[in-house]
């Protein structure tokens, strides 16, 4: 955990030596409390002795009430310095913990899109949720009884030392027997937390999936068999945790069961030491002994032994925050998306060239095997094949979310490696299946990626958008706040990414079955608006309603990795071959 924390740490360190010397003054006054105790005892045992001898005259309460008067002293600093302690360690962890989910986030934004595609999305979740929650929850727990821990431990040893070396030997000899009982125990379950951490990303997966696709699970009845896949995946979270906290329980009461035992040991040697140094003013073999250094020296065997018990009892946080520190670390040192390209797309494109390009997701299964197929500046460019034939993969190479295994695309003379991906993907409008609509105003959703926020901007956009007259009757208009779940119609959605591409005023249109979800009435008014968008633009259209590309100016038809067929609707029709069946197919009942 100390290695994921390593960077904030160093960060917040004004605020960590403040709250070292708030505890620094905390168990200094902890440590007096016991030893102005004995103190007390033994100025009550003088006074037993005064009354004893018939020599009361010759005692004096001064000594006793100063005492008490420092003990009340004490006390309150103890509890200011407490608090203070409490208050500063929170806002330390819950900053911390900020910095932690913004770095974790920055990274999961800024790393390659495989990653995230090779990622299960629930378990991403659990990681910038649970995991770090987890962390803070151990670093709070870590953060306390290490300050006071090891401080309580170094200056209750000195101070034990210092008032009798006998007993202070014993403590320190039978202590990491308890130390190294909780080693032993935190090393058997460690494995069991790091388990515990990665099936609640999974069980998160699972939720996230129903969550996502429910209309599909209820259309289809398959909700009983989502909950048997959740309740299995639940019943194996419940027998490793309960493995975990098994394992992690018994730390406790086994460092308890040693701390006890040395405190009878102290007890028992102590008050035979104060026996045997009655006769020699108190003192035997160099150390004082007397009742109230044994009733001090009980006290400080259980402070000494507090931070273990400590430990061993807040075990299962920590040992959960390790795991989760383990999974964290992967996202920490991910690599950001590398841009080795330093130039601007060209202002002016002419051509874009696909040169005998192959990629696949994995190297032993090749999608796109040798396309190579040059656009001219202005062209509509539809692309078709069959499911699985790599149309959207094209795609992701014009945009660079992957880079060729083999050959090059080009922007004129240009390669895409040679352009920046900021200023690459800066002129490309998307319109996808799926239109995404965030939560936020009309406007804010318009004008989303674009330099002219303007209302007026806006409305004369939407207005070629086609959707301008449904907005107006929203109940606030362009200032209607809408998300995925208001309402709108899936028609009315796609209006809406549609204007907000044409705010930004790409270079090139990328169309991905962007009809696909609409019925045929919407259609038409969003076929219009996407001729408006297209309008001037090189545009690349995917799409399995072959009726909706008849216009366009180039047909690539795909087929196992190749370019099968190239040319517009009339010239392919007149090939008679996969292109004419694919689009007389549709037609077939």
């Amino acid at each position: 955990m100390f290695k994921l924390l390593k960077p904030y740490i160093k960060k917040n360190l004004g605020s960590i030596l403040l709250a070292l010397l708030i505890v620094i003054i905390n168990v200094g006054a902890v440590t007096l409390i016991p030893f102005l105790i004995g103190e007390e005892i033994d100025e009550i045992g003088k006074y037993i002795t005064s009354i004893s001898s018939n020599s009361l005259s010759n005692f004096t309460w001064v000594r006793f009430e100063t005492l008490l008067i420092y003990i009340f002293v004490l006390i309150v600093v103890l509890v200011i310095c407490q608090y203070i302690f409490e208050t500063l360690l929170g806002i330390l962890s819950e900053r911390i913990s900020m910095d932690l989910r913004n770095e974790v986030f920055s990274k999961i934004v800024h790393s390659n899109i495989n990653f995230v595609d090779s990622n299960k999305h629930g378990d991403l979740i659990s990681l910038v949720i649970n995991d770090i929650d987890n962390v803070n929850l151990g670093l709070q727990s870590g953060l306390k009884q290490f300050y006071q821990g090891v401080i309580q431990v170094i200056i209750t040893l000195v101070v034990m030392f210092v008032i009798n070396w006998i007993l202070g030997l014993v403590v320190i000899v039978f202590t990491p027997f308890g130390f190294l009982l909780s080693y032993m125990v935190a090393k058997k379950s460690k494995k069991y937390f790091r388990n515990q951490a990665k099936i609640v990303g999974e069980n998160n997966g699972i939720f996230l999936e129903f969550i996502n696709n429910i209309e599909t699970v209820k259309a289809f009845e398959y909700g009983d068999t989502f909950y048997s896949k959740y309740e299995k995946k639940n019943a194996e979270l419940y027998k490793v945790g309960q493995k975990a906290q098994f394992i992690g329980a018994l730390t406790n009461p086994s460092t308890r069961l040693i701390n006890n035992s040395i405190y009878g040991i102290v007890g028992t040697l102590g008050v035979l030491l104060a026996i045997l140094a009655k006769d020699s003013n108190g003192v035997i073999l160099g150390a004082n002994a007397s009742i109230g250094i044994v009733s001090t020296f009980l006290q400080y065997s259980n402070q000494f032994a507090k931070p273990f018990n400590e430990i061993s009892s807040c075990i299962s946080e920590l040992q959960t925050a390790s795991a989760s520190s383990a999974r964290l670390l992967k996202i920490i040192n991910l690599d950001k998306e590398i841009d080795e390209g330093n130039k601007e797309i060209p202002e002016k494109i002419e051509t874009i060239s696909f040169n005998h390009v192959k990629f696949g997701y994995e190297e032993n299964h090749i999608i796109l095997k040798d396309v190579d197929i040059s656009i001219k500046n202005g062209q509509k460019v539809a692309i078709v094949g069959p499911t699985g034939c790599g149309k959207t993969t094209l795609i992701n190479l014009l945009l660079r979310f992957y880079d060729p295994l083999d050959g090059s695309i080009k922007i004129n003379d240009l390669d895409l490696k040679d352009i920046s991906k900021n200023s690459l993907r800066s002129s490309f409008g998307l319109v996808l299946q799926d239109s995404w609509i965030f939560k936020g105003t009309v406007l804010e959703n318009i004008t989303y990626n674009s330099k002219d926020k303007s209302l007026e901007k806006a409305r004369e956009v939407c207005e070629r958008a086609n959707c301008l007259s449904f907005i107006e009757r929203l109940p606030q208009g362009f200032d209607t706040v809408i998300s995925e779940d208001s309402g709108l119609s899936s028609g009315q959605k796609q209006l809406i990414s549609i204007a907000r591409v044409m705010m930004s005023d790409p270079k090139i249109i990328v169309l991905d079955e962007a009809t696909s979800n609409i019925d045929t009435r919407t259609e038409s008014k969003i076929i219009k608006s996407l001729e408006n968008l297209t309008k001037g633009r090189t545009s690349f259209v995917i799409a399995h309603r072959l009726n909706t590309i008849v216009n366009s100016d180039l047909i690539l038809v795909l087929k196992d990795g190749v370019i099968y067929e190239a040319g517009n609707h009339e010239e392919l029709l007149k090939k008679n071959g996969f292109y004419h069946d694919l689009f007389y197919a549709q037609f077939d009942h």
